[in-house]
């Protein structure tokens, strides 16, 4: 996904050393990236695949086993507080200890990274950077992790990479969450809206 983002955005800042080439009205151009790319006349694009400079990016082209697909979930604090005051009255808690379980909830809530269970590969651990925005260039948050140490979700098939408790109330509208992979080299953003 991040690297989609990266080709639409060096595509965008074509270096316009364009010739015109024998594709009929195709234009072929540079990217900034110093790939190839042939431009139609109908507005789509492709790489040009004799170019040594490129490589295969197109969904097929990733194998199964390295896709990867991180999801995130927000749970705000009012559903936990409600869902805590209902556990605990069916366990007859006395008013007091609920009192002193909502005390605990944080703020701004929950985050929750998660995956696919079938997409951990016990022998083939991922480092994972997880980061959290309130609208800042610095993150709120920032943990690495492996994938392996995922622990089984309420969802069936799926388990928790992270669990992130937001102490504090959320300033924007809207959180980023930020996962990275292989020391920054592959990013996935993810707007998480919390009001």
């Amino acid at each position: 996904m991040g690297g989609m983002s990266k080709i639409i955005r060096a595509l965008a800042a074509l270096v316009f050393f364009c010739t015109v080439n024998s594709f009929a009205d195709d234009i072929m151009a540079t990217a900034s990236n110093g790939a190839t790319v042939i431009l139609h006349d109908n507005g789509r694009w492709e790489y040009y695949q004799n170019n040594s400079k490129i490589r295969d990016i197109r969904e097929s082209a990733i194998p199964e086993d390295a896709k990867f697909n991180v999801m995130v979930e927000y749970e705000n604090p009012e559903r936990i507080r409600h869902n805590v005051r209902l556990a605990m009255e069916a366990e007859f808690a006395t008013e007091e200890e609920i009192k002193d379980s909502l005390r605990k909830v944080p703020k701004g809530g929950y985050i929750y990274f998660q995956v696919k269970t079938s997409q951990i590969k016990k022998g083939m651990p991922r480092k994972l950077t997880y980061s959290l925005y309130d609208g800042g260039k610095n993150p709120i948050f920032t943990k690495t992790a492996y994938d392996t140490e995922a622990v089984p979700s309420e969802l069936s098939g799926v388990s928790n990479l992270l669990v992130v408790p937001v102490y504090g109330r959320p300033k924007s509208k809207v959180l980023l969450a930020r996962v990275q992979a292989r020391d920054g080299l592959e990013t996935l953003d993810i707007d998480i809206p919390v009001r």
